[in-house]
C-alpha cells in the first residue's frame, strides 16, 4: 500500500521521463571517485558517488519522505573485491506541492562506501570498478536519470592518497554516526499515535540552540506508517505516526537533528516504542501553540524590528495620544528657538521614553525571577496603579486648565508645555515618562509577537526588545531633533495654541474617566465615587496650590498654602483610597456594556478542554478592561450583526478570559501562543484542541467570518 501511494505521487510529479544516461549531460552530472591515486592488496579505500545538480533541483536521501525516489547504486566489482553499506549525508527537509514532505539534497552530494582490495591483487595490476547508478531529480517536475560511472586504479607497493581526499574527509564528517553521550533522549507516548521525544544533556555546561528547524528527526524507512514531526521548543518534539495496518509501531529508527554551538549536529537513534511510557496528554495549559501563530517563530532580528514598528505605532494609540498631542504643541512653540536648544528638548522626550521602557524590562526581570506570571501592560492589573496614574492626569488636565503651575529648576509649568515661556528640560523628560506609562495598556500590531517572544527569552533578549519598542515610540521625536529645521513646517504659534492647551485637557480628563471605568471593573463601582472623592480633594489642593503656593507669592503665604494643600492631598488618600486599597474586593454588579449581549462563558482550562472535546467550536477572547485595543474591536467587530449570526451559524461556545486583573492561567496560555499581552483571539475547531487558529490583534468582521467558515471546514474533515 505505502509503495502504491509513492509511486502514484511520482507519476504525478514527472512530466516527462527522460533517461539521463551520459554522467555529463542533463540536469545532474555524476562522477566517480575514489580517495586513493594508488592502492594496497588488503587495504580498503572509500569511493564517492558524486551528484551535482542545477540550481533549484534536489535528488533524495535513503528515506526519501512523502514522494521522490531514493537514489540507489549498483556495484559492479572485481573477483575478491568486497563493498560496505552507503554512507549518506545528513539531507535538507523540503516542503514540497501538495503539503508533502521530502529529505533530500540540492546542488551538491557524494554517498560514501568502503572497499575492501582482495589480497590477490598484484603490483602493477589494474582494479576496474563501476557504479550504475539512477536517481529522480525534482523542481516543479520530477525527472528520472542513471548513469554507468567507472574509475580503474593502478595496484602498488605503495597507498599514494588521491587528489578528492578533503571532498572525501568534507563528505564523511556530515554522515550521521552514533548519538553525543552526554545526549540524553527521553521518550514517552502520547495519546494513539504520537511520540514525545525530549532532548537533555547530562552535563549542565551544554545547551541547545534556538532554531526554527531543530529539533528534528528524520527516520530512515516510513513503510509501515505515515510520519510527520512538530517542534515544541528547543528540546522537545512530537513524531506522529500513523499505521497504515492496525499493528503497532514497536520500533522507529532514523536520524536525530538539533542544534549546539551554533553547528547543526546529527546522530543515528532507534526509539523502543514498546518499552516506552505513556504520558497523559497535556493540557490546554501545557501545549505550544506558537507553531500555529500566523505570524509564526522568527529569527532574532525579526522580532526586533517587530518591536520598533510596534513602539512606532503605539504613538497612534488612543492611550498616549494625549501626551503626544501636548509634545506636538512643544514643538510648534520651540519654532523660534535656536537650534541647538530644539535637539535639547527632543532629546529629553526620547530619554524620557527609552529609560521608562527600560526600566520596564527590569521590572519585568525582577517579577520573572520571583516566579511571577506578568505580561504587556501588568501594571494595569493593580488597582493602585491605577488610582495613581488617575491621580496623575487629573492634576495634569488641571495644570492645562490653568488651576495651578508647578515651577521646578529649569522648567517652566505646564508639564512641559509652554504657552508664552519656555519649555524645561525635566519637564519634557517626564512628558516622555508619561507617555509611555500611557502606551503600555495598548498593543499595537507587531507588538504582541515581539512581546511574546521576549518574554520567555533571557534577559538580554528582554532588555533588548523592550529597547526596540522604546527607540521606535521615540523615532519620530529623535527626527525632529535632528532636523529642527522641520519644526518650520508646522503651524505658527499663536493664540490658538491656549485653544489647542485647553482642549487637550478635556482629552486628558476623557482619560481619566476611562481609568475610573479600568478602577470600577477591578474592584466595583464603590471605587469609582471614592476615587471621585479623592480627585475632589486632589482638584482643591491643586486650586490653592495656584492661588497661594507658586513662588511669586509671599513666603508665608506660600508655606502655608503647599501645607494645606499637602493636607488635602494625604487625608483624601486617607479618607477614600487607602481603604479600598486594604479591601481589595471585587464586586460582580457591573453594568454590562454593549459587547456583553453576547452569551459569554468565563474561562477556565478545563472549560475550553471539555468544549471543544463535545464537538463544539470554540472563541477565545483574551481581553482585559483596560485594553483599548480590546474595547475597539469588541464594540466594533465582535457585536456587528454579521459576526454575531455567524457564531450562531457554527453553534460557537464564547469564552471570554478576562486578564484585567493578573491571572497566572490566562498568563500562561497566552505564552503558549507566543504572545505577553491582550488582545488576543483564538479559535478551536470541534474536536481539534491541537490546530488553534489565531486572529491578529486588529481585527475586522470578514477577518473573522473566513476564520469561522475555516475552523468549520477544518473540523469537518476529522483527524489527521
Amino acid at each position: 500500500m505505502p509503495h502504491i501511494k509513492k509511486i502514484i505521487l511520482i507519476l504525478s510529479l514527472c512530466t516527462r521521463i527522460d533517461a539521463v544516461l551520459a554522467s555529463d549531460q542533463g540536469t545532474v552530472r555524476a562522477r566517480l571517485l575514489a580517495d586513493v591515486e594508488t592502492i594496497v592488496p588488503g587495504q580498503s579505500l572509500r569511493l564517492g558517488v558524486e551528484l551535482a545538480m542545477d540550481e533549484g533541483w534536489h535528488t533524495y536521501w535513503q528515506y526519501s519522505g512523502d514522494a521522490g525516489l531514493p537514489i540507489q547504486v549498483d556495484w559492479h566489482l572485481p573477483v575478491g573485491a568486497s563493498i560496505g553499506p552507503l554512507e549518506w549525508p545528513l539531507p535538507e527537509k523540503y516542503q514540497e506541492a501538495g503539503d508533502l514532505t521530502g529529505y533530500g539534497y540540492a546542488g551538491e552530494v557524494m554517498l560514501l562506501a568502503e572497499l575492501a582490495v582482495p589480497d590477490e591483487s598484484a603490483a602493477g595490476d589494474t582494479l576496474a570498478i563501476a557504479a550504475e547508478v539512477s536517481w529522480l531529480v525534482c523542481r516543479e517536475l520530477c525527472i528520472p536519470g542513471r548513469a554507468l560511472l567507472e574509475i580503474a586504479l593502478p595496484v602498488g607497493e605503495v597507498r599514494r592518497p588521491g587528489a578528492e581526499s578533503a571532498l572525501f574527509d568534507r563528505y564523511a564528517a556530515l554522515v550521521p554516526g552514533p548519538l553525543d553521550p552526554d545526549l540524553i533522549v527521553d521518550v514517552a507516548l502520547r495519546g494513539n499515535d504520537e511520540i514525545e521525544v525530549e532532548l537533555h544533556f547530562s552535563n549542565p555546561g551544554f545547551s541547545f540552540d534556538q532554531d526554527d528547524r531543530r529539533p528534528d528527526f528524520f527516520p530512515l524507512a516510513a513503510d509501515e506508517f505515515e510520519f510527520s514531526t512538530r517542534r515544541l521548543d528547543a528540546q522537545r518534539l512530537v513524531l506522529s505516526l500513523r499505521p497504515f495496518s492496525g499493528d503497532e509501531v514497536e520500533t522507529v529508527s532514523g536520524v536525530l537533528v538539533y542544534r549546539q554551538d551554533g553547528e547543526a549536529r546529527a546522530g543515528e537513534l532507534v526509539l523502543d516504542l514498546a518499552s516506552a511510557p505513556r504520558r497523559a496528554e497535556p493540557s490546554i495549559l501545557q501545549r505550544d501553540f506558537r507553531a500555529k501563530d500566523p505570524e509564526g517563530a522568527q529569527s532574532f532580528w525579526v522580532y526586533v524590528v517587530f518591536a520598533l514598528l510596534g513602539g512606532l505605532i503605539l504613538n497612534l494609540m488612543p492611550c498616549v495620544l494625549p501626551v503626544i498631542s501636548l509634545k506636538v504643541l512643544g514643538f510648534v512653540s520651540q519654532a523660534g528657538e535656536e537650534a541647538g536648544r530644539v535637539r535639547q528638548l527632543g532629546w529629553a522626550f526620547c530619554a524620557g521614553i527609552l529609560s521608562t521602557f527600560l526600566l520596564l524590562a527590569l521590572v519585568v526581570l525582577l517579577l520573572k525571577s520571583g516566579g511571577q506570571e506578568i505580561g504587556w501592560g501588568f501594571q494595569f492589573q493593580y488597582p493602585g496603579f491605577v488610582m495613581a496614574m488617575s491621580a496623575l492626569v487629573f492634576a495634569m488636565a488641571l495644570n492645562l486648565f490653568g488651576v495651578y503651575e508647578i515651577l521646578l529648576p529649569g522648567t517652566s509649568g505646564d508639564f512641559g508645555v509652554p504657552i508664552g515661556g519656555r519649555e524645561g528640560l525635566t519637564g519634557s523628560f517626564f512628558n516622555g515618562v508619561l507617555a509611555t506609562i500611557l502606551a503600555t495598556p495598548c498593543t499595537a500590531p507587531f507588538l504582541g509577537s515581539a512581546l511574546g517572544f521576549a518574554f520567555v527569552q533571557s534577559a538580554l533578549v528582554v532588555v533588548v526588545v523592550f529597547g526596540a519598542i522604546g527607540v521606535g515610540m521615540a523615532l519620530p521625536y529623535a527626527v525632529l531633533a535632528l532636523k529642527p529645521a522641520w519644526i518650520a513646517n508646522l503651524p505658527k504659534p499663536g493664540p490658538w495654541m491656549v485653544w489647542f492647551k485647553e482642549l487637550m485637557g478635556f482629552l486628558l480628563m476623557a482619560t481619566v474617566l476611562w481609568l475610573l471605568w479600568v478602577l470600577g471593573k477591578q474592584i466595583g463601582v464603590e471605587a469609582v465615587v471614592w476615587m471621585g472623592a479623592f480627585l475632589l480633594a486632589l482638584g482643591l489642593a491643586c486650586r490653592i496650590w495656584g492661588q497661594c503656593g507658586s513662588i511669586q507669592h509671599r513666603t508665608r503665604s506660600k508655606t502655608v498654602a503647599r501645607l494645606l494643600a499637602l493636607v488635602l492631598v494625604l487625608g483624601g488618600y486617607a479618607l477614600f483610597l487607602h481603604p479600598l486599597l486594604a479591601l481589595e474586593q471585587q464586586l460582580d454588579d457591573i453594568s454590562n456594556s454593549s459587547a456583553d449581549e453576547l452569551e459569554w462563558q468565563p474561562f477556565s482550562p478545563e472549560r475550553v478542554e471539555s468544549l471543544v472535546a463535545d464537538g463544539q467550536m470554540v472563541f477565545i477572547d483574551f481581553t482585559a478592561e483596560w485594553c483599548w485595543t480590546c474595547k475597539i474591536n469588541e464594540r466594533a467587530v465582535l457585536t456587528q450583526q454579521e459576526v454575531r449570526e455567524n457564531f450562531e451559524m457554527h453553534e460557537v461556545a464564547l469564552v471570554k478570559a478576562d486578564w484585567t486583573d493578573s491571572d497566572p492561567e490566562i498568563t500562561q496560555l497566552l505564552r503558549a501562543f507566543g504572545r505577553s499581552g491582550v488582545p488576543l483571539y483564538v479559535i478551536f475547531p470541534a474536536g481539534r484542541i491541537e490546530d488553534p487558529l489565531v486572529l491578529p490583534e486588529l481585527i475586522t468582521a470578514e477577518m473573522v467570518i473566513e476564520k469561522l467558515a475555516e475552523a468549520a471546514s477544518f473540523s469537518s474533515r476529522g483527524s489527521r
